[in-house]
């Protein structure tokens, strides 16, 4: 189910519980595992509900297969966390609690990350890693989507796979919204999962044999090769996908088109990646991001935190919405 669930009152930390466990079992975890994730995402909902004064949380799974990652994100819009460091330490507390919930998720989580400032609310994400990375597999990447206000299901897909040192990520956005859309966001995944090589432009052929026939959908590949720290890009249709370095943002470009539609010519290009750049890929679903100003702290945290903290700011809640994350060098969790 693409959508946050809206903490308001106690049912929603039930609700984040159920949805937890049931994201954590798809995934084959252990009964042990499963319910530390259980754990993790009471703690996350209970601290929004009742330190946060309300707000939202999403449980979503993103990562190549047989590597996906578990994500629990927890955002609010309360005063903030003034000394982090003390609340990390069991027994800390601001609200008379016995003060275990952020040490509990430290230690059941495989990564936790906060981004917190006074009067500005706080984001919590806990990652749980399905199994053990291969050595030399450092990814720092997350994907999340938004089904339009109403609808269960979205238009929009997010994915990755490996294909020897390169890493390819994919988003697309079918046409419309509702369950048609999100048929022929499933059948781009399938086609894109599938699909041999990892050339960008050669995914997008194999996806827009795959989508003839269908109401088509718009979409951008990123392959990157994270050995040699290169990177090739392919992309028809409106998606957004920039290059932050710097702090100075680069728009790749775009090329009008539409897979299954017959005739598209991908925008392509291929350059060298600085070790230190992000890379974010999103759909019309969220307003352009032209400025960094308001983003600053975010380019230091953990690409699940800055993925679901533009998710949330730049939702245009008139379309399904997805974003992907993606670093080239882990930041620091806590």
């Amino acid at each position: 189910m693409n959508r946050w669930i809206r903490l308001m009152e106690p049912s929603g930390v039930a609700e984040a519980r159920r949805r937890a466990r049931r994201y954590a079992s798809g995934l084959s975890m252990s009964s042990t595992r499963v319910e530390h994730v259980a754990i993790v995402a009471t703690e996350i909902a209970q601290n929004v509900l009742r330190h946060g004064g309300g707000g939202q949380i999403m449980v979503e799974a993103f990562g190549p297969p047989g590597l996906e990652v578990l994500t629990i994100v927890g955002l609010d819009e309360g005063s903030g966390i003034e000394r982090l460091d003390r609340m990390l330490k069991d027994g800390e507390s601001t609200k008379n609690s016995s003060g275990t919930g952020f040490g509990a998720m430290l230690r059941l989580s495989d990564r936790l990350d906060i981004d917190t400032e006074p009067g500005k609310g706080t984001c919590v994400a806990a990652e749980f890693n399905t199994q053990p990375a291969p050595a030399g597999y450092a990814a720092d990447h997350a994907g999340f989507r938004l089904a339009y206000p109403g609808e269960r299901r979205s238009g929009d897909c997010v994915a990755v796979r490996r294909a020897g040192s390169r890493l390819i990520y994919m988003l697309s956005d079918a046409l419309g919204h509702g369950p048609k859309a999100a048929e022929v966001a499933q059948e781009a995944e399938t086609a894109f999962r599938a699909s041999e090589g990892s050339d960008p432009e050669s995914i997008l052929d194999q996806m827009n044999d795959a989508l003839s026939g269908s109401r088509g959908a718009v979409a951008a590949i990123l392959s990157v090769d994270v050995e040699s720290r290169s990177l090739s890009y392919a992309a028809v249709g409106n998606i957004t996908t920039l290059m932050v370095h710097e702090r100075k943002l680069k728009r790749l470009p775009v090329r009008d088109g539409l897979l299954g539609a017959g005739s598209r010519k991908p925008h392509v290009e291929s350059f060298e990646v600085p070790e230190d750049a992000i890379f974010l890929m999103h759909s019309d679903g969220l307003s352009m991001l032209r400025s960094l100003d308001p983003y600053k702290s975010l380019l230091h945290r953990t690409a699940p935190v800055l993925a679901a903290r533009l998710l949330d700011d730049l939702f245009r809640g008139r379309d399904d919405a997805s974003i992907i994350a993606v670093r080239m060098s882990q930041a620091k969790a806590l």
